[in-house]
C-alpha cells in the first residue's frame, strides 16, 4: 500500500543548532530530502534552477504569493523566498519526506497550510548559552547579535504552536532525539494508507483501490458556518473526520486528492493533499467549482448548512432579556449546482424507517452517481464518533454494505467500493 512522506519543519532561534539537525536528517534516512525554494535573487555560481532555487522574478513572485503558491514565504535583505507547495505536496505523495529548515515565523505558516506538519523547536540550554554562540560565530557585529537575541524572545514566545521541543544540549543527544521524531512519524497511520498486513484480513473489501491511481479526486469535509455576528454562528456537529478519511483512502490509492474544508475539529489529511479551507456553503460552492475542473470524482462528504441567517449584524449582539428572534433563508444545493464531466458521491444522514428512501431520493434529485447512507439514530458511530458505518447505493438500485469499522475503514471500503464500480 501506499506510503506519504512527512512533512517536517525544524525552527528555532539563529545560533540553535536547527540546521546541522535538518542536515543530519536527510544524510541519515533514506527518502528524506530538503525542500527547493523559490527565490528573486539571482543565482550564485554553479547554482541550478529548479535543484538549489527556482529562480523567479519579483513580479512572478507576487502574482504567486496571490495565488496562495507558497507554504510559507518571507523577505531577506531585499529578495523573496518561499517554499512552493505544489513540489512538497509531490514529494510527499511519491513517498518521500521533506525537512524545512526555517525560521519560526515560516514554520507557524507552514502549519497553517498543512495540519499535518510536523513543527520541531530547537533551542540550548539558556538564553546566555545562545548569546555564547552567536559570539563564538565572529561572524556578527554586536548590533546584529543583539538584534537576533531580540527576535530570539519573540520566537521562544511562539513554542507552543509546535508539537516538539529539543533542548540542544550535546550533539549526540540532539540527533537522537530528533532521529526518534522522525521515525515515530513516519509510523503513523495517516502516512502509510492501511498497512498491507491489515489488507490481508479482508481483502476483499479494498479491492477496486487500484483502479484510482493517477486519477484526481475532490473531497467536501466537516460543517459549515452561517454568521449570525462575528462570533456566533449556525453550524452542526460535523467533526471532518470522514472527509479527512476519504481522502487519506483516495490518497493511499494513489489519487491526487484535493481536500475542501469548512472549520472542523479534525483538518488534518496527509501533507500530499491540497487543503483548501472555507467557511460557509457559499465559500464551498466557490472552492468547489473553482477546482472541479479535470476531476475525476467528487466525493461531497461535508455537511452543508441548510439555512443561514437573512442578516449578518456586525460586531458582537449584546445579550438582552426575553426572546429573540432570527430570519433563516434556506442555502443554495451546493452538490446540485456542481456541473462538470465527472463522477459523485453524495452522502445522507438519515434518521427513522424511511432512511433508505430518503437517501435514493437524494440521490436523484442531486444527480449524483451514488450516495452514502449512514444513520444518525444508531448509538456510537456517525456524528462526533471515531465510528461509521452504511451502505453505498447506486442509482440502479444497487448497495454495497460498509460494515462498522473505524472512518478510516469505512472510508477506505467505499473508495474501494466506488473502485469496483466506476472502473
Amino acid at each position: 500500500m501506499f506510503s506519504s512522506g512527512t512533512l517536517m519543519v525544524i525552527a528555532g532561534p539563529s545560533g540553535a543548532g536547527k540546521t546541522t539537525l535538518a542536515h543530519h536528517l536527510v544524510d541519515t534516512f533514506d527518502r528524506a530530502t530538503f525542500s527547493v525554494s523559490a527565490t528573486t535573487r539571482a543565482p550564485r555560481g554553479e547554482e541550478a534552477d529548479g535543484e538549489d532555487y527556482f529562480f523567479i522574478s519579483h513580479d512572478e513572485f507576487a502574482q504567486k504569493v496571490e495565488d496562495s503558491f507558497f507554504l510559507e514565504w518571507a523577505e531577506v535583505h531585499g529578495n523573496r523566498y518561499g517554499t512552493p507547495g505544489k513540489w512538497v505536496r509531490e514529494k510527499l505523495a511519491s513517498g518521500y519526506s521533506v525537512v524545512l529548515d526555517i525560521d519560526v515565523q515560516g514554520a507557524i505558516q507552514v502549519k497553517k497550510s498543512v495540519p499535518s506538519a510536523v513543527l520541531v523547536f530547537v533551542l540550548p540550554r539558556g538564553r546566555n548559552v545562545l548569546l555564547k554562540r552567536l559570539r563564538g560565530r565572529n561572524t556578527d557585529s554586536e548590533k546584529t547579535i543583539e538584534g537576533r537575541m531580540e527576535a530570539a524572545d519573540w520566537e521562544v514566545s511562539r513554542l507552543g504552536a509546535f508539537d516538539y521541543f529539543i533542548q540542544n544540549c550535546g550533539l549526540e543527544q540532539s540527533q537522537h532525539d530528533i532521529e526518534t521524531i522522525f521515525t515515530a512519524e513516519r509510523m503513523k497511520l495517516s502516512g502509510m494508507g492501511w498497512p498491507d498486513a491489515a489488507i490481508e484480513f479482508v481483502p476483499e473489501k479494498f479491492t477496486g483501490l487500484e483502479n484510482w491511481k493517477g486519477k484526481q479526486v475532490l473531497v467536501s469535509s466537516g460543517p459549515t458556518r452561517e454568521m449570525i455576528d462575528d462570533v456566533r454562528f449556525i453550524s452542526n456537529r460535523s467533526s471532518g473526520l470522514m472527509g479527512v478519511s476519504l481522502a487519506e483512502a483516495f490518497l493511499a490509492a494513489g489519487a491526487e486528492v484535493t481536500l475542501v474544508s469548512g472549520p472542523a475539529a479534525v483538518m488534518n489529511p496527509p501533507g500530499a493533499v491540497e487543503l483548501v479551507r472555507v467557511q460557509s456553503a457559499a465559500d464551498m460552492k466557490r472552492a468547489l467549482q473553482e477546482r472541479c475542473r479535470g476531476t475525476d470524482l467528487l466525493v461531497m462528504a461535508a455537511a452543508v448548512s441548510d439555512y443561514a441567517p437573512e442578516t449578518r449584524l456586525s460586531g458582537k449582539l449584546k445579550r438582552s432579556e426575553g426572546k429573540m428572534s432570527i430570519a433563516l433563508s434556506s442555502t443554495e444545493d451546493v452538490l446540485a449546482s456542481m456541473k462538470g464531466n465527472f463522477r459523485t458521491l453524495a452522502f445522507a444522514l438519515e434518521y427513522g424507517d424511511e432512511a433508505r428512501g430518503r437517501a435514493e431520493a437524494k440521490m436523484e434529485r442531486k444527480g449524483a452517481d451514488a450516495v452514502f447512507l449512514n444513520r444518525g439514530d444508531l448509538p456510537g458511530q456517525g456524528m462526533e464518533s471515531s465510528v461509521n458505518a452504511g451502505s453505498v447505493l447506486f442509482p440502479d438500485g444497487s448497495e454495497i454494505i460498509v460494515p462498522a469499522g473505524s472512518k478510516k475503514f469505512v472510508a477506505f471500503c467505499i473508495a474501494a467500493a466506488l473502485g469496483r464500480r466506476f472502473s
